[in-house]
């Protein structure tokens, strides 16, 4: 079987974020942000201003006049976007590989870290608490962790752990806690805490599939994110995914039923528009 600690220490050496980016995240996070320090920040990244300056012209920012300067397109953009952008300029080249054992393509994870952030974006305007940014973040990298346990997952485990699932009739991810005492979602948390993100971002990654442990607002909008994104994918794929989402997240974001059916045209529609910009199309 695995040996828990390789696995968690393979988690801890993940190459970094770029430095830039990790600030961004602690400042964006911060309850006293200023706009002037992060158009700095980001000023000083060249890379990371080509992608925010792109993001800002694009079609789907619905600008009417070009964004040349850093500050006007964080204005445009807007934070929880801006952060958007920057961890996914950096987190795409881990996200965009093959990974067999959870049986995605190249491009697959990386397609549904996108369609997760996008359905972030969407989110808010349907809920009645306000979300926390750090949901962006959490929401693209909720899988990260995927990456780390795909590389330790050989054919015999991932055999138990299918008949876990077929057999137990247990959801994947207890079929890990139970066959490797550690899951996907633990394991991003790990990386994200080597990346010195956000407390929020470590939390929203762990309890993406049970939100109730985490206790926080960022948890639930990550679970629903993930959900979302799924559907979104179904759409896309000519496929009909019926939206399942627990009573009690319903309940602590204030997002009803009809809610639920309308932010996911919505959230698709979005998609459509941003997935070039993230080379993420269906």
């Amino acid at each position: 079987m695995i040996d828990l600690k390789k696995l968690i220490d393979s988690a801890n050496n993940l190459a970094p974020l770029p430095a830039s980016t990790v600030r961004l995240a602690q400042m964006v996070s911060s309850s006293n942000c200023d706009l002037g320090e992060v158009s700095e920040l980001i000023a000083f990244d060249q890379g990371l201003t080509m992608s925010l300056l792109r993001g800002a012209n694009s079609a789907a920012s619905g600008g009417a006049m070009v964004v040349s300067t850093v500050q006007e397109a964080v204005s445009r953009l807007g934070l929880a976007r801006v952060l958007a952008l920057a961890v996914a300029s950096g987190a795409r080249p881990f996200l965009s590989g093959k990974l067999e054992a959870y049986q995605l393509d190249e491009g697959a994870l990386w397609r549904h870290s996108v369609a997760s952030a996008v359905a972030a974006e969407v989110i808010p305007g349907y809920c009645e608490v306000e979300i926390p940014s750090e949901v962006f973040t959490a929401a693209i990298l909720h899988d990260v962790g995927k990456l780390v346990m795909s590389r330790f997952l050989d054919p015999e485990i991932i055999g138990y752990i299918r008949r876990a699932q077929e057999v137990d009739g247990l959801p994947r991810l207890e079929a890990e806690s139970m066959l490797l005492g550690v899951h996907h979602g633990e394991l991003g948390g790990l990386i994200a805490q080597h990346w010195a993100l956000p407390h929020r971002v470590v939390q929203g990654i762990i309890h993406h599939h049970h939100p109730e442990q985490g206790g926080d607002v960022v948890c639930d909008a990550t679970y629903l994110a993930n959900i979302v994104g799924n559907h979104i994918e179904a759409c896309f794929a000519g496929k009909d995914l019926e939206l399942l989402v627990e009573s009690g997240v319903c309940e602590r974001l204030g997002v009803t039923q009809a809610n639920l059916q309308a932010l996911c045209p919505i959230a698709a529609a979005r998609f459509a528009q941003v997935s070039n910009r993230y080379n993420a199309a269906a």
